[in-house]
């Protein structure tokens, strides 16, 4: 095997890894915007709930598109999740404050990611191009007949 055809097989390995890691990216930046959505739509409520002096009725979502309805008795506090299936009761202000924090760290992992991204792309461009320039040198010697 000729040294160009080894550049060549080492570039598309390379482009094949890179292709893999792009849509793992890719993947887990869809997961943290849409985390980052959830938040959002968090703290909208409970801005919400805070300005709601009396019982409030809400749609429930049970899963599948499917919601049941219901009534906030208590406008004043919030369960929140701390991790590991453990939860706690925080006033509203409280809560906003976790969810906006956990908010903050998800779109700075989601910055991280799209930086991470992009120069993924850039480098699956500059292989491209390394591995097309190769091709065409491997056509060429071999059209001319020499082996590298």
């Amino acid at each position: 095997m000729s040294s160009l055809e080894e550049q060549l097989n080492r570039a598309v390995a390379e482009l094949q890894l890179l292709e893999q890691l792009i849509n793992e990216t890719r993947t887990r930046l869809s997961t943290l915007q849409a985390l980052a959505v959830e938040y959002e739509g968090a703290l909208s409520f409970l801005e919400e709930l805070s300005k709601n002096t009396s019982t409030m009725k809400i749609l429930v979502p049970i899963g599948g598109g499917n919601y049941i309805h219901a009534e906030v008795v208590d406008g004043q506090k919030v369960e929140v999740s701390v991790g590991a299936g453990v939860i706690v009761t925080k006033t509203i202000q409280e809560g906003k404050e976790m969810i906006e924090k956990r908010k903050a760290n998800i779109i700075q992992l989601i910055q991280s990611y799209e930086q991470r991204l992009e120069q993924f792309l850039r480098r699956e461009n500059e292989l491209r191009s390394i591995i097309g320039a190769l091709s065409a040198q491997i056509r060429e010697k071999e059209a001319r007949g020499i082996r590298g």
